[in-house]
C-alpha cells in the first residue's frame, strides 16, 4: 500500500507552522508528550520564563520553536470532511521544506495498545472515533498497523535524507533520556546545552512527575488530563513500559503487527 497525497493546508490552523524552527511528527502514542515537555522545559528555563506547553508571546523571538503534528495520520483519520478538504491537520508545504524535522518512532505493538486505550477511554481531539476491540484496531484499514507503517514510510521518504531530520526513538529515550533530549536540542541549534538544565528538564518530565501533573490537572487542558480519574487505563501517562504490549496483544495480533513493521524503511 502506498500513499499519494499533496499536502496543502488552507485552514487557519496552518498558521501555527509559519514560525516553526522544527517540526515533531509522529503517530499518536509515540512519546511526543514526554519529548515536548522536556524540550519546552529546557527552552523556558534557558529564557528565564515560566514553563508553558506552547510558545508564548512574551518569549524571546530568538528562542527556537518546536511545533508538534500528527500530520498525515490525523488528516486521514479525522471524520470531518471539510477539515480534510481544507487540509486542517497537514503541515503546509513551505514548512515541510524549510523546518528541521524530528520523526518520533516507537514499537508499533506498544503504539497499537496505547492508541486503543486512548480512543476508547480518552477520545481524540479531532473527533477520531473507534469502538472496536484491540484486535479490530490492529486490522483496521484507517487506524491499524499497515496504515501506520505507510504513514511512517511517507515521512521517512520525505525527510530522512534532507540533512535536517532526526529519527527519534521512544525506546532509546527511555534508556538514556538526557542523550535523547540533547540530540533534539542540537537539531534546534543548541549544540552545547547546559547539562544542569538538561538534567532538570528530564526530571521535570519524568514518568512520576508527569503522572502527578496529570492527577493534579496542572495545566487545565485535555492534553494532560485523565478520561476518568478512577480508571488508571484512561490516563495520558499510563505505564510507560517498553514492551508492555505483551500484556494486551494475543500472539496472532503480535505477529500481524510484526509483519507490518517489517516494511518500515528505517
Amino acid at each position: 500500500m502506498s500513499l499519494k497525497i499533496i499536502p496543502r493546508n488552507w485552514a487557519r490552523k496552518g498558521r501555527i507552522y509559519a514560525n516553526a524552527d522544527a517540526l515533531l511528527v509522529s503517530l499518536p502514542k509515540s512519546g511526543r508528550t514526554w519529548l515536548r515537555f522536556t524540550v519546552r522545559h529546557y527552552l523556558c528555563a534557558l529564557a528565564g520564563v515560566p514553563f508553558s506547553i506552547d510558545p508564548e508571546e512574551h518569549e524571546p523571538p530568538e528562542l527556537p520553536q518546536l511545533v508538534c503534528s500528527h500530520d498525515l495520520w490525523e488528516h486521514l483519520t479525522a471524520p470531518g470532511r471539510i477539515d480534510r478538504l481544507l487540509g486542517k491537520y497537514l503541515i503546509p508545504p513551505a514548512a515541510r521544506r524549510r523546518a528541521a524535522v524530528v520523526i518520533a518512532v516507537r514499537d508499533l505493538r506498544d503504539v497499537m495498545v496505547s492508541l486503543h486505550l486512548q480512543l476508547t477511554r480518552r477520545g481524540f481531539r479531532s473527533g477520531v472515533r473507534f469502538e472496536g476491540s484491540l484486535s479490530e484496531l490492529v486490522r483496521d484499514p484507517q487506524l491499524g498497523a499497515e496504515r501506520s507503517v505507510d504513514i511512517l514510510n511517507y515521512w521517512l521518504d520525505e525527510w530522512r535524507d534532507s540533512g535536517r531530520c532526526l529519527v527519534w526513538s521512544y525506546e532509546e529515550a527511555r534508556k538514556d533520556p538526557r542523550a535523547s533530549l540533547v540530540s533534539v536540542l542540537g537539531l534546534l541549534g543548541i549544540h552545547e546545552p547546559d547539562p544542569d538544565l538538561v538534567s532538570a528538564s528530564v526530571e521535570f518530565a519524568s514518568f512520576d512527575s508527569m503522572k502527578q501533573m496529570e492527577r493534579d490537572d496542572r495545566f487545565g487542558r485535555k492534553l494532560l488530563r485523565p478520561g476518568d480519574p478512577a480508571d488508571p487505563e484512561s490516563f495520558k501517562v499510563r505505564r510507560g513500559r517498553v514492551g508492555g504490549f505483551s500484556d494486551y496483544l494475543c500472539d496472532q495480533d503480535v505477529a500481524l503487527v510484526a509483519r507490518a513493521m517489517s516494511r518500515l524503511r528505517l
